[in-house]
């Protein structure tokens, strides 16, 4: 009896030990996605920066002084990637420090094409103003973010607030 009821309790075990092994690279390749560390990690849930509107899934070449973005199309009039040297504040479902943005692309500008830019697409930012250089991003921590508006100026996609680190 005591042989049968070891046998089971081992019988019992064993897969359990086996299923809790199994995909654990797996799990952290999925907690961490493409191109992201663990220094870098987001969340898996996250807010849009803008409610109320479809997200743009970027993705960012990681840890370059010079970045390119990429994500689906949106087709919408004016799309906006933009780079902060700190986490992006939003008040009343608009951007509460432009200041803190130091790179900036938009379609407006007439480079690189929606969907698919490089860094020297865009443009140095400083207080919240476009400057006509391009300078590579310093060492350090950036935080990214895409929004798009529609033919009437209103929000409609906006991405998650990415993390870009840059540690040469």
């Amino acid at each position: 009896m005591r042989k049968l009821f070891a046998f089971t309790i081992i019988s019992m075990i064993i897969p359990i030990l086996i299923l809790s092994g199994c995909g654990g690279a797996d799990e952290e390749a999925a907690a961490y996605p493409t191109g992201q560390d663990s220094e870098s990690y987001q969340p898996k849930i996250q807010n849009l920066i803008f409610s109320g509107t479809w997200e743009i899934k970027l993705e960012i070449t990681p840890n370059v002084s010079e970045p390119s973005f990429a994500w689906d199309s949106t087709s919408l009039k004016y799309v906006i990637v933009t780079v902060f040297n700190s986490r992006i504040d939003i008040k009343d479902n608009q951007i509460a420090n432009p200041e803190n943005a130091v790179w900036t692309w938009n379609t407006g500008m007439g480079r690189g094409r929606e969907g698919n830019i490089t860094f020297s697409d865009g443009r140095d930012m400083r207080d919240g103003e476009i400057q006509d250089t391009v300078t590579p991003l310093s060492p350090g921590t950036y935080f990214v973010a895409a929004w798009a508006y529609n033919d009437y100026y209103d929000l409609y996609y906006s991405s998650k607030e990415y993390i870009h680190n840059y540690y040469p």
